[in-house]
């Protein structure tokens, strides 16, 4: 088959299957938008000299307006420039969910300079990993967090120059001196408040967000100011009815998914530079910070992980009465299957309607989600306006599946990424013919409805983060006890899912679950460590003799059904 003949086939599937699920959007969300082509940044300052004494972060009894946080990100905006850094180049950024952290996001939009988010339980050689790939030589980081940069700074196989580290008012933590050593208070003091002159247009990147595959090797997806607006858009539309429940003006955002995550930062910081909204903070999402956030500034809109519902749905106060959550309007839940049941619960204690959906970091997180009134029990929804997804046989890519049948989902539209950072072959991979393949295995419904099957990728989902069980599988093998491993996903009621590892050990070695836990520690983030450890005479195989994970996978769940 010709290439041009298989990818017409694909694209009259894509127009069959549109003429299906358009009809279900929610009234006033369209099909289709035009968008915008200014950068982030003009956003930013257009609710700062519009709304200058708008809230923009809260977070406890902290409130911080629109025109001290833009006076702040331009500060240190100029204070990168004044240190040499450039735009283009990339900065990493690791954090909680603190207003330092939008503040110095802000700042990167103003100069083009590209955000690299860390993740702040990554262990060091890890967060060496991502900014070595990267090529970020400057890490700004909160205090607590500073030790890992300055391993980092010190390595001399690590490419990390400059580490510039804020404090937490009320908790300041000691820094050393040293070069390279920087206090971000200090710098933001010294510099200009002038808004830099640097253009950047709507196809800069503007973030790396590193997400991984088949071989667990972390891949850099990079985003476009576009790409990020398209969603923005889309979302703020999309999940306010065309602002019938939620008022544009009125948008304030529950932030608890961290936002160095591409869900968290594109339903908060997205969201919120296109709506001129407001964002409410939470660094630790425990269910006690959640129902004090909730009662304190009235957010209206809730992004979540099942956990975080879960939590909520057995709080005390919410169970009682004694925590009012009716300000919520819309809750989207994402990153791993909500239970039905705990879905009902949540919106019989709440009245805040819970909206599922999909997406991933090439798609610049959401790819469909179920509209807000006419949603379906079990499924990820229809496609997101100006989004094609349709069903193919997983073993060429390029056959249309009928309705009914599982296949792999391949999708396309303005807010998929067109290559990994420095990655040409992976991206070849990834992307054909302007369809992105995602490795999930998917079906429609006869009403153009979407359902997740299973993943052709070995993801595991713990608690929202994706873990690559490669990863803790090459880990093991370097073990000098270990023969070999096997890491899986089992279903977990508020994790999502846990990790259970198969071990097999050479010949008179002897370990135990908690040695096995101790040695991943020293590599792994926690949410990687396995919770159970299972030691075996052999692992299952494939024909081939490759370590059949699937099999695996089932005979576990098989015993947890018994």
């Amino acid at each position: 088959m010709e290439n041009l003949d298989y990818l017409e086939i694909l694209n009259e599937d894509a127009k069959k299957w549109r003429s299906v699920w358009s009809q279900f959007y929610d009234e006033g969300v369209s099909a289709n938008y035009e968008y915008s082509r200014q950068p982030l940044k003009w956003w930013f300052n257009k609710w700062a000299q519009e709304t200058p004494t708008k809230p923009y972060l809260l977070l406890g009894d902290a409130v911080l307006p629109y025109a001290y946080c833009n006076d702040v990100s331009r500060r240190l905006a100029n204070a990168l420039l004044d240190l040499g850094i450039k735009k283009g180049d990339r900065v990493g950024v690791m954090a909680p969910n603190v207003p330092q952290y939008v503040l110095a996001m802000n700042a990167l939009l103003k100069v083009g300079m590209i955000e690299v988010p860390g993740n702040v339980l990554h262990t060091v050689p890890e967060l060496t990993y991502l900014f070595n790939d990267s090529g970020a030589e400057t890490v700004i980081v909160m205090a607590a967090f500073a030790a890992k940069a300055f391993a980092m700074q010190k390595n001399p196989d690590c490419c990390v120059k400059r580490v510039i580290v804020f404090q937490i008012p009320g908790s300041p933590i000691e820094i050393p001196a040293g070069d390279g050593i920087y206090d971000m208070d200090t710098l933001c003091k010294n510099a200009s408040n002038a808004e830099p002159d640097v253009e950047v247009t709507a196809d800069d990147p503007m973030r790396l967000q590193y997400t991984g595959g088949t071989t667990g090797v972390p891949k850099g997806c990079v985003i476009t100011n576009y790409m990020a607006h398209t969603q923005a858009l889309r979302m703020a539309i999309g999940a306010s009815l065309n602002y019938t429940m939620i008022p544009r003006e009125e948008m304030r955002v529950l932030g608890a998914i961290p936002i160095n995550h591409v869900y968290g930062w594109n339903l908060t910081i997205n969201l919120c530079l296109f709506t001129g909204g407001s964002i409410v903070l939470v660094p630790q999402p425990t269910p006690d910070a959640l129902v004090a956030a909730v009662m304190q500034h009235k957010p209206n809109f809730f992004v979540a992980v099942p956990a975080m519902v879960i939590g909520l749905v057995n709080h005390p106060k919410i169970k009682d009465g004694t925590a009012d959550m009716s300000c919520l309007k819309i809750v989207i839940c994402g990153s791993a299957p909500l239970p039905v049941s705990v879905a009902r619960e949540f919106n019989r204690l709440t009245n805040g309607g819970i909206v599922e959906g999909y997406g991933l970091s090439e798609s610049t997180n959401i790819a469909s989600a179920c509209p807000v009134k006419r949603g379906k029990e079990g499924s990820i929804g229809i496609p997101w306006p100006d989004t094609d997804i349709i069903i193919v046989d997983a073993e060429t890519g390029t056959k249309p599946m009928p309705g009914g049948e599982a296949g792999e989902l391949i999708m396309r539209g303005p807010q998929m990424v067109t290559e990994y950072w420095e990655k040409p072959e992976e991206t070849k991979e990834a992307i054909r013919g302007g369809w992105l393949y995602t490795g999930d295995i998917a079906r429609f419904d006869e009403e153009g409805y979407l359902y997740i099957l299973d993943r052709k990728k070995d993801i595991i989902i713990v608690s929202g983060f994706n873990v690559y069980p490669r990863e803790i599988d090459e880990l093991m093998f370097a073990h000098p006890k270990v023969k070999e491993a096997c890491a899986i996903g089992l279903p977990h009621p508020e994790k999502g899912e846990f990790i259970k590892l198969v071990v097999v050990l050479k010949e008179g070695e002897t370990m135990t679950q908690e040695d096995v836990q101790a040695y991943c520690r020293t590599s792994l983030a926690p949410y990687k460590i396995p919770s159970e450890v299972l030691f075996a005479d052999e692992l299952l195989r494939t024909d081939v003799g490759k370590a059949d994970r699937k099999a695996i996978r089932e005979q576990e769940l098989k015993k947890m059904e018994a």
